[in-house]
């Protein structure tokens, strides 16, 4: 091999030549890379060339080039390489360039302790890095590192070796290097320790905690960016594994994060990644915060002071210490039970809403909205107390203030805008009196900022609103609206469309007198082809425009649907990220309004989807590693950062230019989340979307969807795995329901199936049932499992027990419910750690009992599907659902009491065995201090009472639950009252003898007909119609007022009566008006 060459060649990489770095790099790749030569041949040019840049571009070729030529280098030359190379990095001033070199050893050392070779290796670096020599010791250190970063699982058998160093280093009198490359190499042997079988190395690394964290005191005191950006990873990586290793130490660690990040005086950058380790704990330690006294309280109060720091200047883009304090915040009201920390913020709002300090009136309002989305059923408890406040901050004189109330009631208004639909009056005046104040001076970016979040405030709330509302305010608001669609800010022109959009979704067929010129005010926008702000505004457009077609229905928006559908097909060319999502939910909401009747663009639709899921996920931008940094040419890197990231030694023949040797999983931490994986995760939802919408107008796509949607389901992102899950089963639904309606043939309870499914719904079963086993009983992340909870309920309850005979099926449903119900499956655990028992006094976070809530729903799912012999499967899940109906937490009472209702509707008769054990806990129920509570029981009590062939026990019971449901037909409540005359008149249907029908009557009619809960009308006039059958005397007393209520039952809305009910009714007034 021509070294001379090779060294031209890499010099000539350096050149801010394009076309010449080119031809060097085409030349290295074809005529020296792929011989075994070239390797030595770098490792020469790095141990003896006068240029740091070459030596450094040297090392990292050679670093890719290690795994693919070392074990093809003769054994008698490899001792006098490693001797050299070892040599030169000691020799080495340049510490990127040392860096590079580490990694070089690391990776020839990975392959030889394989082959048992280098055995004096470690003694040799563990010389250096207790060497007297300074630098030494910072060489050592750094080269310990690399080899525990490349491969850590090399070193298990040399753990207390390693510990007894790190001992030493890790306090290194003279070098702060050394210290921080013993904290990373500690980091990098984590994975080697298991808390259950070796808790000597647990123990060891517990007590390195104390000095590590003087290392990033000292890096923080010393303004060390480097160094505490080092520190503060290491302390982030113990957050992925087991919680255990950090036990001893992890109260006092988050108390000292909180310090740093509350002090005003540490740099901005230290405070962002005291508050990021925060959040992270939050996210993956929340059952370990949870526990520690007061700690949740601790980290918002603080987090609300940190957010007062907000400055009017601040760009939402910025990784300010408010902005992290506004994510931290987030994250608790996401992960943490609201009692912990929306409690604290509610204490303190008052105070904070009243301040004299504008920054903390912004913060209350801003921590408020951002609460709603992690707390939403909570925080509407509350909206009534704090409402007046937010109001009052709407109307601040500071602009700045009533800009961060704007924002608070956006995010207020996107999950809570129908219970704050009361206060619609005094919010809209504000919003009038905001945009009015703002329309003085166009040209104010701050008014713009003002004009555009009251947008979005109508945005938020005007569907929440409703129609009755919306319509008051409709004509004004659209014409004061709609001239910000020629405002001269983009920003503020998309944000006009959104409003415009929402409010035609709530007034639906009201909008449209004005659907027209609203149309033609907006079409101009979606025809731009570029500019990065003109193609976001064309996205809004999309948006409003699908929202409109929602609200006036298929008819009115016909001019517009398919020049709309041309445009948007085009819109996927144009290579905007954000276009493109956008444009996939406008297919949404067309494939809804239209049910599919798309014509010919429906295949486009199919399409374009199909495309996106097939695009090619490694394209993503690589940072410039750190050895890099200040000493490749920009041209160079410029390319490098295009490049496509593979891991080393794959094929033999890959001479593809890399500039790193990270494996996928390292790639997906470092980059986060690709923006092809979240136009994926669009993709996948809205293919549901369409598919289920469009029903047998799908049926050409279903094969191809199948085929190109199930791997998903095991995506490295967890957004495509929740959509990919989601549209399966939507798919499988869809498939079921078209072959129900060309059938005719009703799916019955129970197992086996009455009737056979169809060939390709068996083999569609088959798919959807083995991808979701795959994932469902060990997936980590929330949201996958809430979205199988919820597909799996919804698809037994509309199709029926076939997907229970599927292989496995039946058996894996019940064992994850098992896990979920009793809190101890994957996603309800800490990251690392594995059944942990849960303290659940202070109760838990919304989310978490999302997944509990939607568990149980498939619970109803199975008695659904089952019927009777849903009997068997309550004996597994009577004892963990009487848990939760004794829960400290109202929300749990309720829905266990709710659950047990459905399920003992749907078994039937076969409930008898378990009536004793259920009666007593729904006696004790009907006088919950909860009032939905009361109201379910009331509802199962009935249902249990109706079914049950118990009689001995159902009628030892009767003037009991006549005793508790007579307060509750008293309550002013629509849907208590409804449930309880339910209970009532099906313990009359069941043993009409045993109710004093003269006294109960007359109450029960008084509060006919039900006004909250129209389901309960069923039992109500079948007990009237028996009470007729058997000459009841009080009911006949009661015919004129019955009359009357029955012409209003029969009247609208139709949703009052279910078909076999209104028949029911019919007769009766047939017979009366006789």
């Amino acid at each position: 091999m021509d070294q001379q060459k090779l060294v031209e060649l890499l010099q000539a990489c350096q050149i801010p030549d394009t076309q010449k770095v080119k031809a060097a790099t085409a030349e290295l790749r074809k005529n020296f890379y792929p011989h075994p030569d070239s390797l030595l041949g770098l490792l020469h040019v790095i141990v003896s060339h006068p240029e740091a840049t070459i030596r450094m571009l040297a090392a990292v070729q050679a670093l890719r080039l290690v795994p693919k030529h070392w074990n093809n280098i003769a054994e008698n030359q490899k001792p006098a390489v490693r001797n050299e190379i070892l040599q030169a990095i000691v020799r080495e001033q340049d510490s990127k360039c040392r860096h590079g070199q580490s990694r070089v050893i690391a990776a020839i050392a990975s392959l030889d302790f394989s082959n048992k070779q280098w055995g004096d290796l470690l003694p040799a670096v563990s010389q250096l890095a207790t060497s007297e020599n300074v630098a030494h010791r910072e060489v050592g250190s750094y080269i310990i590192y690399s080899l525990l970063e490349a491969d850590p699982v090399h070193f298990e058998d040399h753990l207390p070796m390693l510990f007894e160093l790190f001992s030493k280093t890790i306090k290194d009198p003279q070098s702060r290097d050394v210290r921080v490359n013993t904290m990373m190499s500690i980091s990098s042997i984590l994975m080697l320790i298991s808390a259950d079988e070796d808790e000597q190395s647990v123990e060891t690394v517990q007590g390195f905690i104390p000095s590590m964290v003087d290392v990033l005191k000292d890096a923080v005191d010393n303004g060390d960016d480097e160094r505490i950006q080092q520190s503060f990873e290491v302390f982030q990586s113990f957050l992925s594994y087991e919680s255990a290793i950090l036990s001893r130490y992890f109260k006092d660690l988050v108390q000292f994060m909180l310090d740093l990040a509350v002090n005003t005086n540490a740099d901005d950058d230290v405070r962002v990644q005291a508050l990021a380790f925060l959040a992270q704990s939050v996210r993956y330690r929340r059952m370990k915060i949870q526990g520690i006294p007061d700690m949740g309280l601790q980290l918002m109060k603080k987090s609300l002071l940190i957010l007062s720091e907000l400055d009017e200047d601040d760009d939402e883009d910025d990784a300010s210490p408010a902005r992290s304090a506004l994510t931290l915040i987030d994250q608790l009201a996401s992960d943490l039970p609201p009692r912990q920390v929306i409690v604290p913020l509610l204490d303190e709002f008052p105070n904070y809403a009243r301040s004299q300090n504008p920054g903390q009136r912004k913060a209350c309002v801003l921590a408020l909205g951002t609460c709603a989305e992690g707390a939403p059923e909570f925080v509407s408890t509350q909206i009534e107390s704090v409402l007046p406040l937010v109001l009052n901050l709407l109307k601040d004189p500071e602009r700045s203030v009533r800009y961060s109330a704007l924002l608070g009631l956006i995010r207020l208004g996107e999950d809570l805008s129908d219970g704050m639909s009361s206060h619609h009056e005094a919010i809209i005046t504000a919003l009038i009196m905001n945009l009015d104040a703002a329309s003085s001076d166009e040209s104010d970016k701050k008014n713009s900022e003002i004009i555009g979040s009251v947008c979005g405030a109508i945005d938020s709330l005007a569907e929440g609103f409703g129609p009755e509302i919306m319509a008051k305010y409709g004509e004004s608001m659209i014409h004061r609206v709609g001239t910000f669609l020629a405002h001269p800010d983009p920003k503020v022109k998309a944000s006009a469309a959104g409003a415009l959009g929402a409010i035609a979704a709530s007034i639906k067929s009201a909008f449209i007198p004005y659907l027209k010129d609203t149309m033609e005010a907006m079409s101009s926008y979606i025809m731009a082809e570029s500019g990065e702000e003109e193609l976001a505004l064309r996205s809004s457009v999309y948006n409003a425009m699908g929202r409109i077609a929602v609200g006036v229905g298929a008819q009115q928006f016909s001019p517009y649907a398919m020049p709309l559908l041309i445009s948007s097909e085009k819109a996927l060319n144009l290579e905007n990220a954000r276009l493109r999502q956008t444009t996939f939910v406008l297919w949404s909401q067309l494939a809804t309004v239209y049910e599919g009747d798309l014509g010919d663009s429906l295949a486009g639709i199919f399409k374009g989807l199909f495309d996106s899921l097939q695009l090619e996920e490694e394209d993503f931008e690589l940072d410039v590693i750190e050895e890099q940094e200040g000493l490749v040419d920009e041209t160079v890197v410029g390319r490098a950062k295009k490049a496509k990231a593979k891991i080393v030694g794959e094929a033999e023949d890959d001479d593809t230019y890399d500039m790193d040797d990270e494996d996928d999983d390292d790639w997906d931490d470092l980059v986060g989340v690709s923006a092809q994986a979240l136009e994926k995760e669009t993709a996948l939802e809205v293919l549901g979307d369409v598919i289920y919408a469009s029903k047998e107008r799908s049926t050409p796509y279903i094969e191809r969807t199948v085929e190109l949607v199930a791997p998903f389901a095991e995506h490295i992102y967890e957004g495509c795995r929740k959509s990919a899950i989601g549209t399966l089963w939507r798919t499988y639904a869809c498939v079921w329901e078209v072959v129900e309606k060309q059938t005719g043939i009703k799916w019955e309870p129970g197992l086996p199936l009455k009737s056979e499914p169809i060939a390709n719904i068996a083999r569609l079963g088959e798919i959807v049932s083995t991808a979701t086993l795959q994932i469902w009983q060990d997936e980590s992340d929330r949201d996958p499992v809430t979205e199988i909870n919820r597909s799996v309920a919804f698809t037994l309850k509309a199709c029926g027990p076939a997907i229970l005979g599927q292989r496995d099926m039946m058996e894996g449903i019940v064992t994850v419910l098992g896990t979920i119900i009793t809190r101890s499956h994957p996603c309800q655990q800490d990251l690392g750690d594995e059944e942990e028992d849960q303290d659940m006094a202070q109760g838990s976070s919304e989310w978490d009992w999302l997944i509990v809530d939607t568990a149980l729903d498939v619970l109803i799912g199975l008695a659904c599907a089952l019927g009777a012999q849903f009997a068997e499967v309550w004996k597994v899940f009577e004892k963990p659902i009487l848990k939760l109906l004794s829960s400290n937490e109202a929300i749990e009472r309720s829905t266990a009491v709710g659950v047990v209702a459905e399920c003992v509707a749907y078994m039937g008769s076969a409930v008898t065995p378990y009536t004793a054990n259920l009666l007593r806990p729904l006696l004790h129920r009907l006088s919950d201090e909860d009032k939905d509570t009361k109201s379910n029981a009331a509802y199962a009590t009935g249902q249990l009472v109706y079914h049950s062939e118990d009689t001995k026990t159902c009628l030892a019971a009767y003037n009991q639950i006549l005793r508790k449901l007579e307060p509750l037909l008293q309550i002013n409540d629509a849907r208590l009252q409804d449930n309880a005359a339910g209970c009532l008149c099906r313990m009359i249907l069941a043993h009409p003898g045993q109710v004093p029908i003269a006294e109960v009557l007359p109450a029960l009619v008084e509060l006919l007909p039900l006004k909250g809960d129209y389901e309960e009308n069923k039992p109500v006039y079948e007990c009237l119609h028996k009470l007729y059958v058997l000459s009841n005397p009080t009911v006949q007393e009661l015919t004129p007022k019955l009359l009357g209520i029955f012409s209003q039952v029969l009247g609208p809305p139709d949703e009052q009566l279910e078909p076999e009910t209104r028949e029911v009714v019919l007769e009766m007034v047939r017979v009366l008006s006789k």
